[in-house]
């Protein structure tokens, strides 16, 4: 793989399915509204809430692939919300059809 396969954001082309993918609507139903701008998952907030590099969230949503720590992590942040509609909205079951190994 070349450098950067590795850094920024994933180039767009013909294959580019980041906002029609299936993790990115499960996502952008669930996760609390500050996770959300401008009716998109906010990538940016997302990697800072997460402790995960932009680059990796932007990896998810293209690959449709999760490791176990990123599943944690998007479960911690529907649980930990303030918003009563949008607490523990995301579930392990939402999550598991795109774990690592899969």
């Amino acid at each position: 793989m070349d450098a950067q396969t590795y850094t920024g954001r994933p180039s767009k082309n013909a294959d580019f399915k980041l906002y029609d993918g299936k993790l990115y609507q499960v996502l952008l139903e669930k996760l609390p509204s500050k996770f959300i701008k401008f009716g998109r998952v906010d990538t940016l907030k997302l990697s800072e809430a997460t402790g995960n590099a932009r680059f990796t969230v932007y990896r998810w949503l293209n690959d449709q692939v999760l490791s176990r720590k990123a599943i944690h992590a998007l479960l911690k942040l529907s649980q930990e919300t303030d918003e009563a509609e949008k607490k523990d909205a995301l579930t392990k079951e939402d999550l598991i059809p795109f774990a690592l190994g899969l």
